[in-house]
């Protein structure tokens, strides 16, 4: 197994020229991703959410920082701070598909966190058996499908109302 596989950090150059540690995530984290979510706007938390409805942040750091099979997540730090997340979870009925999911703060949205996280991710869930991401994501978060659809992975969106089911099929590793 490759050294992400196992979580060692790799550098990346954001577009504003900033130099971030992407890593997995563990429990000392646990911290740092309350405090992510918590700066979120409701707009942002709704985009994410799909609710205004806090949510339990506790649970959703255990669920981010505490190993599990089938379940992976990344984040993104600039010195101590931590500015995004990406993580996935292997769908019940297939263990070849993993639901994925992204937030960033907001301060730092457009400047390639997310397109970052995610060309990290993606060859660790290939490694670990995965060939397709799946995500739900609001039509009208712009942002987020861009970031999908600029990967340069094999990328359909399904169009369910207001929700697009992404697909996105992962390069061999």
């Amino acid at each position: 197994m490759s050294d992400r596989a196992v979580g060692a950090a790799v550098q990346a150059h954001l577009l504003d020229g900033r130099l971030v540690a992407l890593r997995a995530l563990r429990g000392a984290d646990a911290e740092a991703v309350t405090a992510l979510h918590q700066r979120l706007s409701e707009h942002d938390r709704y985009f994410r959410f799909f609710t205004l409805q806090p949510v339990p942040l506790h649970e959703l750091a255990g669920t981010l920082t505490e190993p599990a099979a089938g379940r992976y997540a990344m984040g993104a730090f600039d010195g101590d701070r931590l500015i995004g997340v990406a993580h996935y979870t292997v769908v019940d009925d297939d263990v070849t598909v993993a639901e994925v999911a992204v937030v960033v703060a907001h301060e730092d949205h457009s400047l390639g966190v997310g397109t970052a996280l995610l060309k990290q991710l993606g060859p660790i869930a290939r490694a670990h058996g995965v060939k397709r991401f799946v995500a739900d994501v609001l039509g009208e978060n712009h942002l987020m499908l861009t970031v999908f659809f600029d990967l340069g992975w094999r990328c359909d969106a399904g169009d369910y109302g207001s929700v697009r089911r992404v697909e996105i099929d992962l390069p061999d590793v």
